[in-house]
């Protein structure tokens, strides 16, 4: 999970952990108790390891929007295709969304010195997306499971496809090699590094 802050807010990429764990790691005092102006939940794809603390984000900040792809909304109610069976559950989730398919390229926040970009990255899964943020200058690109440092997500999975992974990865290789990434798991990486070493992008 990552936490963005800026002009217009405070933004979570992927709520993975509990407002109350990311208030100790990040030391945001009042976190967990709706006091740093949450406005927003990126959600990269939908398996459960990327949203399992959707609810709890939402009850404390309930004015925050969620974007997420409609492409993925069949995982949701299906604790196979989100992946919850491997922790032991099967669990159903069911939050209101703004639905970011289509999106490609397209701003979901923007003013002078802040702004989110969505890019449509399927191959991990049918929804999956990417975040492009450009914080007072500062561009950074959140890529979910679609690209890690020295690899990419697996296709293996319910609405996954290596195709449709090419054509993702190829998107990216267009950005600015100096663009920062910052992956669902793994450290963080360049666009530029990724060209230079990830067998995927030897497209």
């Amino acid at each position: 999970m990552y936490i963005v802050t800026g002009p217009s807010g405070v933004f979570v990429v992927d709520p993975s952990v509990s407002p109350e764990k990311a208030e100790s790691y990040c030391g945001m005092p009042g976190l967990s108790k709706g006091e740093c102006h949450v406005t927003g939940l990126l959600l990269t794809h939908g398996h459960h390891d990327h949203i399992k603390y959707v609810d709890e984000w939402q009850d404390t900040y309930p004015d925050a929007k969620i974007y997420f792809s409609g492409n993925d909304k069949a995982l949701l109610s299906n604790g196979y295709m989100n992946c919850s069976y491997m922790e032991g559950s099967e669990i159903i989730y069911d939050f209101r969304f703004v639905n970011i398919a289509g999106m490609y390229g397209m701003a979901i926040c923007k003013d002078d010195e802040f702004e989110i970009k969505v890019f449509e990255t399927p191959g991990h899964t049918m929804g999956s997306v990417c975040y492009l943020v450009n914080n007072c200058g500062e561009k950074m690109l959140f890529t979910g499971d679609t690209v890690f440092c020295g690899s990419v997500g697996r296709t293996d999975m319910p609405g996954g496809s290596m195709k449709d992974m090419t054509e993702s990865v190829k998107r990216i290789r267009t950005f600015d090699p100096s663009l920062k990434i910052y992956p669902g798991h793994g450290p963080d990486s360049t666009v530029g590094d990724e060209i230079k070493h990830n067998p995927f992008f030897q497209i």
